[in-house]
Parts: structure tokens; C-alpha cells; sequence
């Protein structure tokens, strides 16, 4: 199958608008969970490991995974078809979340990581088909500006979920606001869910093929296919470019990983601070988010992923210097915003680079290994931050310091990323 051009541009606008609506949808939840899983477990009574463990084990589930289903994923020549029943098991599953509070206190804090963990196993099957899914819905010469400006929109339905959470937080007792917050969530995940499968890919057979072709091949739900995946490494055109970004996105986000927890730990176990507070930094980096994703999706589109990668990546360093080094609120409050403002220009490398670095073939294979490639750094990151902890010298302090020598030196590579790409 191959795209068609005409089909393409008549179902733009209206491809466009649903892709927005759904991510709004999807990400009120994004904002629910994301900022506040660390303090879901602490007000459990969880332990302080568990707080790097829950942070660790999305890339730890969404790497095995991603190896594991790229074969059966990349087979489907439309994407929809395995998009769509992984998206709704995700969706299953924050609502079986919401339940924990009816449960044995003592069980609370391990069944939301083992729910939140096995949550990443479909959501591994939806990552690797949204991605190349939109690459056939959006021209190639639009596709950085419509990912900038989606984020831009979701940024602020994550923002208003950041804010609700907050807020919640702050006025309900622990246990009803926990469920609360997780049945809203799970309502507009499955608003997400209705404009998701209204999205129509255009894709047309080519000659001979018929329309019921949707495999290349047959394959298992799972398969050992990794010398095929890793092989993209050494692909003749994209080879070279695609294992230094990834090698970039590799070193960089072990510490962008690691530092995420390390915040947690450092309001609660070092400042003290309370729930509101914490709520408006969480609110205050999701603030900086809209800017950042839009301005990262506009620069992109305008100069290409490599700069947008190699600023984002520099000035990302300075907010785990600042947590390190002060207890001063309004030093942690320019920190919180500077780390969504940077965090999420990054992101949309993180994310869609690799779409720029792969060709129209087998691009399933290429973000499977975009997605090994970062979530293995963001499992590293937080285990390597959850030792540092322990060692008397070091502590949370030194921890955050750590992950910012881990950050400079990918942002070098982004340097070189820059120097000698073309994306």
C-alpha cells in the first residue's frame, strides 16, 4: 500500500481536527497521573523506592515490548487495525486504577505500580502504531508544525488536569479524591478513544493488491525479530544519522529521567512542602509546557529537529542545578517552568525525530527502536538515581547534580547531532 496524495490532502482538515480533539481528551489524564505518581505513592505509605520504581517501569515495559511487537506491528500496512483494540485496554486500565481505594490499605501503593505498569504493555502496541499512523495521515512537509501545535493543545488539557488534580488534592480527603481523579480521567480517555477511530488513514493497494491486504506477512503477536529491528542501525541511508540521534536521546535522557523523581522526593522528604504547593509547580511546568511545545513544533518545522534537539538539550540542564542547589521557592519556581519550557521542545524530538530519520518502509521498526533507545535511558535513569540516594555523600542533592553531568554530556552529542545532520 501507498499513500495516496489526493486522498490525503481532502481528509486533512478533518484528520487534523479529530487528532486534536482526541489528544486533549487522551492527555486531561496525562495530567492526572504524570506529575503527581510519585506523591500517589508516598501518600499510600509506599516506599521511597517505589517512587523511582513507578518512575522506571513505563521505559522498563515499553522497551521489552517494543521489541517484542515490532515485528507484528510493522506487518500491518495500516495501523489503525492494531491501534484502536490496544488504545481501549489502556483506557481499561486507568479505570481499574480508580478502584484501588476499595482495596486493603496496605495493597494500595503496589497495585497502583503493578496496574500502572502492566497499563504500558498495550500501550507499547499504541505507540508504535499512532506514530507512523499520523506520519500517513500528515504530509511530510507539515508534520513538525502539526505535532508543535497538537502538543501545544494537549499541553493545555494536561495543564487543566494538573490544575483539577492539584485542586482536588488540596480540598478532598486522599483516598475519594484519588478515585475521583482517576474516573474523570477515564471518561475522556474514552472520549479519546470515539475521535481516535474516526481518523481514516489514506492509504490505497497498490497494483495487484487487494483491499483486505493490510500484512505483508503473518507473524505472532510477539515475536524474537530483534536482528531485523537492530538492523536499522546500519541502514544504508538513515543508518548513520539515526544511531547518533539515538545515541544522543540515549545519554541525555538517563538524566532527564533520572532527575523527574528526584524532584518528587526533593519537595516532599527535603522541603516539606504540602500539596498545593506542589500542585503549582506541577501547574507552573505544565504552563511552561504549552509554550514549549509550541515554539519546539514551530522551530522544527522552520530549522529542522537537530537545533530544536541540541537548545532544548542545553538549557535543560540548568533546573536540576537550581533543585540541587537552593530552597528558595521563587529560584524552584523559575527552575519548574524553565524544565516544561525546555522539557517539552524536547519532547518533540524525543518523540518525532525519528519520523524525519526513516523512510516510508518498515518506519514501525525505526520507532520501535527510537522507543528502546529512550526508555531504556528513562529506566536506567531513575535506578541509577534510586542508588545514588543511599550513598551517604551523595544524597538527593547530589543525585540531581549527577543527572546534570549526564545531561551535558548528551547534549554534546546533540551538538554533533547537529553539526552533521540534515533533519
Amino acid at each position: 500500500m501507498n499513500i495516496n496524495k489526493k486522498i490525503q490532502y481532502r481528509l486533512l482538515s478533518r484528520n487534523i481536527r479529530y487528532a486534536y480533539i482526541e489528544g486533549m481528551a487522551f492527555c486531561f489524564m496525562l495530567g492526572t497521573t504524570i506529575p503527581y505518581l510519585g506523591l500517589y505513592i508516598l501518600r499510600f505509605n509506599g516506599p521511597e523506592e517505589l517512587v523511582s520504581l513507578i518512575a522506571s517501569a513505563q521505559p522498563v515495559i515499553l522497551c521489552i515490548f517494543s521489541l517484542l511487537a515490532a515485528s507484528f506491528v510493522n506487518s500491518f500496512q495500516k495501523k489503525k487495525p492494531v491501534l484502536i483494540p490496544a488504545s481501549f485496554l489502556v483506557r481499561i486500565f486507568v479505570f481499574l486504577i480508580a478502584l484501588i481505594p476499595l482495596f486493603p490499605k496496605p495493597w494500595h501503593a503496589w497495585m497502583l505500580f503493578i496496574m500502572w505498569s502492566l497499563m504500558y504493555i498495550p500501550w507499547a502496541f499504541s505507540n508504535l502504531s499512532w506514530s507512523p499512523m499520523m506520519s500517513n495521515i500528515i504530509p511530510d512537509e507539515m508534520q513538525a508544525r502539526f505535532f508543535g501545535t497538537r502538543n501545544t493543545l494537549t499541553g493545555v488539557t494536561t495543564l487543566l488536569g494538573t490544575i483539577f488534580t492539584g485542586f482536588i488534592l488540596g480540598k478532598m480527603p486522599f483516598l475519594p479524591g484519588f478515585s475521583l481523579i482517576f474516573i474523570i480521567s477515564f471518561a475522556g480517555t474514552i472520549v479519546s478513544l470515539y475521535y481516535l477511530n474516526k481518523q481514516i488513514e489514506p492509504l490505497v493497494p497498490d497494483p495487484g493488491e487487494t483491499k483486505k491486504q493490510y500484512r505483508t506477512h503473518n507473524c505472532p503477536l510477539f515475536q524474537f525479530d530483534f536482528k531485523t529491528t537492530f538492523s536499522t542501525f546500519w541502514d544504508p541511508i538513515y543508518g548513520k544519522i539515526f544511531g547518533l540521534t539515538c545515541l544522543a536521546i540515549f545519554i541525555f535522557h538517563i538524566g532527564y529521567s533520572m532527575a523527574i523523581p528526584l524532584f518528587t522526593l526533593r519537595q516532599v522528604q527535603q522541603l516539606g512542602l504540602d500539596n498545593s504547593t506542589i500542585g503549582w509547580i506541577a501547574t507552573l511546568t505544565g504552563l511552561a509546557a504549552l509554550f514549549g511545545s509550541y515554539i519546539g513544533g514551530r522551530a522544527s518545522n522552520r530549522w529542522g529537529y537537530r537545533y530544536v534537539l541540541l537548545f532544548s538539550t542545553m538549557f535543560s540542564i540548568i533546573p536540576p542545578l537550581i533543585w540541587a542547589l537552593t530552597p528558595k521557592l521563587p529560584w524552584l519556581y523559575l527552575a519548574s517552568f524553565l524544565w516544561g519550557l525546555t522539557g517539552n521542545a524536547y519532547m518533540i524530538c524525543f518523540l518525532y525525530m525519528v519520523l524525519a530519520v526513516s523512510p516510508f518502509k518498515d518506519r514501525s521498526r525505526f520507532v520501535a527502536m527510537n522507543t528502546v533507545t529512550g526508555n531504556l535511558a528513562g529506566a536506567l535513569g531513575p535506578i541509577i538515581g534510586m542508588f545514588l540516594i543511599k550513598i551517604p555523600a551523595v544524597e538527593i542533592q547530589g543525585s540531581l547534580l549527577i543527572a546534570s553531568l549526564f545531561m551535558f554530556i548528551g547534549a554534546i552529542f546533540s551538538f554533533l547531532v547537529a553539526k552533521k545532520g540534515n533533519i
